[in-house]
């Protein structure tokens, strides 16, 4: 029969199932997600040195299923050449070492045939039903119905079955409650693990299935369960481990992962309180945070915190409080306070461009008689207005430009403001996708030349005064290209791509330089190329040189599918890039957004 061989990258683990009729190999290539596909010579030249493909030969099963496939072809020893390859694509060391997890096929059934399985339905097919949705509860989805199917399309030796039967048939009549069964990817955790990535969620999710295992070995009913589902979950998983061993794992594991956590119910970590300051303040500052680590590994931090929320509150004690108790405490001649604190929104009953004027002419009485206050206006004319003023001072919040989006950083910067959040504030608060994009067009239309003047917005002002922004459409398209994360060059005089490539090569390197990330090595990647094997698996930061000029800033882990996506669309087949290896997915996050931000500032 046929053999097949599996690698997981992730895990570092191999398995080899053997005795496959061409029927069973099909319908595993059908149904198992795979990145590499490789086929061992011994498939193209049997003993009489013709050229088959299987037992159907040219034009069988086997040859129709590859040949629509992506597939290399590979020769010597299978497990040796291939565990070489695999190394080979995702840059590891040749000391790493893999685990073989092979079961043995001895004693197993034969797989089903590739009708059965497609006339049950565990093969998606068209117009046929599947088979595990009449067998399985309507809630019931990812990883259990994944398991249930390779029950059904690789049945286990009658040994593991029955363990499986007598699982059910012990669960049917406990009287307990069941652990809720969290389900985790265990290659997507590991890989989290690995990069030291995984988060307090992460964590919650690994301390949950370790508490249930440990909930159903102190449990007399649930005992004899997890004893049993120690063998199928070996066939599964090709992890054979001693009972005791596994209780006294997961006891030690969750014992550290509980002293690290913070967990349901415990309350070391109030959210700041003071009389003065709003309750909901601090809520929105501290909640996101509280209550992750505990508080005992980050001491320091919560000191700074409470320093900062009790010079807040002093602050706003000393500074603030006094002027409402001097304003309520004195008299006008005619009774009544003499001055009192307002909150008004200026002119907000009348068209726009007359309301500016308005606001401007009160700001400068305000700022003439030595007013105290804070005007916050949304009316960005008026800083185009030639106020006089003495006292006034211009403050901003201060935003950043994250994952293609502009967001507050909620501190208090020197410098005038024009940007709006109008956009991405509709689009949080759940308004139609269709409605922002015409608001856009519309916006555009009217407001074209101050956008592409940079005078509305600071994102657009490398469009320059030299770009030429023919109707609505065009407008319309560049605004939406920086929304996306799109960055166009201010300059377009020169059209070799060649030298563009270097001076945006240069200008990845000064800046990642200033963020004092150390020295970057930028590799190309040119018109129908495709980036080396040593990017698979790899976190990396690219810019894609588009045929229109416009640069595109994007971070992946699979560097060669997100080049032949970008090349898919239209008029980006022969598009070019720039790309960087960094070490983990949230630096190059970060990168992504620096570059976005800086590329435009560096021309």
């Amino acid at each position: 029969g046929y053999s097949i061989i599996l690698v997981l990258e992730t895990m570092k683990t191999f398995s080899a199932e053997d005795g496959l009729t061409e029927e069973a190999l099909v319908t595993k290539l059908r149904t198992c997600r795979y990145h590499h596909l490789f086929l061992h010579t011994s498939l193209r030249h049997n003993s009489s040195g013709t050229c088959r493909w299987g037992e159907f030969g040219e034009g069988g099963l086997l040859w129709g299923e590859c040949s629509t496939r992506h597939f290399e072809w590979f020769a010597g020893n299978p497990v040796t050449e291939l565990l070489f390859k695999v190394k080979e694509l995702y840059g590891l060391d040749d000391e790493v070492t893999f685990r073989n997890v092979t079961v043995s096929s001895e004693y197993r059934p034969r797989p089903l045939h590739l009708g059965t399985a497609t006339q049950i339905g565990a093969i998606p097919t068209e117009g046929i039903p599947c088979l595990l949705k009449v067998l399985l509860p309507s809630n019931c989805s990812g990883l259990p119905v994944l398991y249930v199917r390779d029950l059904l399309l690789n049945p286990p030796a009658y040994e593991i079955a029955s363990m499986i039967q007598a699982t059910c048939k012990l669960m049917s009549k406990v009287t307990c409650s069941i652990p809720e069964f969290t389900c985790v990817p265990s290659a997507k955790l590991v890989k989290l693990l690995e990069l030291r990535e995984a988060n307090h969620i992460e964590f919650c999710r690994i301390k949950n299935v370790l508490d249930e295992i440990l909930q159903m070995y102190r449990n007399s009913e649930l005992n004899e369960i997890l004893k049993l589902l120690m063998d199928p979950t070996w066939v599964a998983t090709g992890l054979k481990i001693d009972f005791e061993t596994l209780v006294s794992e997961c006891e030690w594991a969750s014992c550290r992962i509980g002293e690290m956590i913070s967990l349901d119910g415990e309350s070391d970590q109030k959210i700041s309180s003071y009389p003065i300051i709003p309750n909901d303040f601090f809520e929105d500052m501290e909640s996101s945070w509280k209550g992750r680590v505990k508080r005992i590994h980050i001491e320091e931090a919560f000191a700074e915190v409470e320093r900062a929320a009790e010079a807040l509150s002093l602050a706003v004690t000393e500074d603030y409080v006094p002027i409402i108790s001097r304003i309520k405490a004195t008299t006008a001649p005619l009774g009544g306070p003499k001055g009192e604190i307002l909150y008004d929104e200026i002119c907000r009953g009348t068209e726009t461009a007359k309301g500016t004027c308005i606001a401007g002419s009160i700001v400068e009485t305000l700022d003439e008689i030595g007013c105290l206050g804070i005007v916050s206006t949304h009316l960005h004319g008026i800083f185009s207005l030639p106020l006089n003023t003495k006292n006034t001072i211009y403050k901003a919040m201060g935003t950043e430009y994250v994952d293609g989006q502009t967001k507050p950083t909620w501190k208090l910067i020197d410098g005038i403001c024009r940007e709006s959040l109008a956009f991405e504030t509709a689009q949080k608060e759940g308004i139609p996708e269709t409605i922002i994009q015409r608001a856009e067009e519309l916006y555009l239309s009217a407001y074209a030349k101050d956008v592409f003047s940079g005078r509305n917005d600071p994102k657009l002002e490398h469009f320059g005064s030299g770009t030429n922004v023919n109707g609505s459409d065009e407008a319309y398209y560049k605004l939406r290209s920086i929304r996306a994360g799109a960055v166009r060059p201010k300059t377009e005089s020169t059209n070799r791509p060649e030298i563009l490539r270097k001076e945006v090569e240069s200008a990845i390197t000064i800046i990642c330089q200033k963020k004092l990330i150390g020295e970057v090595n930028c590799f190309a990647i040119a018109a129908r190329e495709l980036p080396p094997p040593s990017t698979i698996g790899a976190s990396s930061v690219y810019v894609m040189l588009r045929p229109d000029k416009k640069l595109y800033v994007g971070e992946t882990d699979d560097l060669e599918g997100r080049v032949r996506a970008h090349r898919s669309k239209e008029g980006m087949q022969n598009a070019s890039f720039l790309y960087f290896i960094v070490s983990g997915k949230s630096l190059a996050c970060q990168l992504e957004t620096l570059l976005i931000n800086q590329l435009s500032n560096q021309g």
